[in-house]
């Protein structure tokens, strides 16, 4: 296990030469890490390499790569850096990294082989690694084998690992037992991602998403419109936001609002949406 192991209270008193983010849109997620992320790339020149389905163009003049996978293939990103990262470990996980369908994995996560070794390359040189990771995977379908792909990497790298809010459940000390990676669910259709917002703000209590994504589910900038989730029908205004890239909208989860099936859980969901005629 990494013997520099740091936690989120005094990650402002470590010093990275790189900093990978992975299941957390940065610049809305935890102004904390947006804040040691911009202090480490001005104090050290570090790279930062930034990892989500969702590009984000406040941080496209920060980050050295970005490297774009599918919504729900988490499983498949973290067992594809696992054998891209981790050089030494014991023969029962070298035959595992072995056994890796690797070009299943790059395809059904959408990110290339070049692109993991764009990464290993960048990689290569440094010496203090910070991975940060978020909330995204914690009610992913396949949290426990990400969970574990997670230990391994802890254990067989010099790596640095942050786990973001509720994710800081993840007892890293505990044993691996890893599976393989055989069925991964991508998200496809109309999807949406959600995000915290402050109810001190009802400017804020909108759905959010790209010219492109309006063109995909039919409707049109300052629509109302009836977002579907199984049971659960929520009735949202849509804004198309010049800032979001993709096809993925924002969803508004507002501070203190009752659960409910399509705010709780994994935060990328695919939906219904309807217009409302008004």
């Amino acid at each position: 296990m990494n013997k520099n192991k740091i936690q989120l209270e005094n990650l402002m008193d470590f010093d990275s030469d790189a900093v990978i983010t992975i299941g957390t849109r940065v610049s809305v997620d935890n102004v904390s890490v947006k804040t040691y992320i911009d202090r480490t790339l001005l104090r050290n020149k570090a790279d930062f390499i930034y990892m989500h389905p969702i590009d984000d163009i406040s941080l496209q003049d920060k980050y050295s790569q970005y490297i774009k996978y599918e919504a729900g293939s988490e499983e498949g990103v973290f067992a594809l850096l696992a054998f891209y990262l981790i050089a030494h470990s014991t023969p029962e996980y070298k035959k595992y990294f072995k056994d890796l369908d690797i070009g299943y994995l790059s395809g059904e996560t959408s990110v290339g082989e070049e692109e993991f070794e764009q990464l290993v390359e960048t990689l290569e040189e440094k010496k203090d690694i910070t991975l940060i990771i978020g909330e995204d995977i914690y009610e992913h379908e396949n949290k426990k084998n990400i969970i574990n792909l997670i230990r391994l990497i802890d254990m067989y790298t010099d790596m640095n690992v942050v786990l973001l809010g509720a994710t800081s459940q993840i007892d890293l000390s505990k044993s691996i037992k890893i599976v393989d990676v055989s069925d991964i669910n991508t998200y496809n259709g109309t999807v949406i991602y959600t995000v915290n917002v402050s109810k001190k703000n009802p400017d804020e209590d909108i759905l959010r998403g790209s010219a492109s994504f309006a063109t995909a589910a039919k409707i049109q900038d300052g629509d109302i419109v009836d977002v579907t989730y199984n049971t659960t029908t929520d009735r949202k205004k849509f804004v198309i936001d010049p800032s979001i890239r993709g096809t993925i909208a924002l969803f508004p989860k507002v501070e203190g609002e009752k659960e409910n099936q399509i705010i709780s859980g994994y935060r990328f969901k695919r939906v219904q949406i309807q217009k409302v005629s008004v």
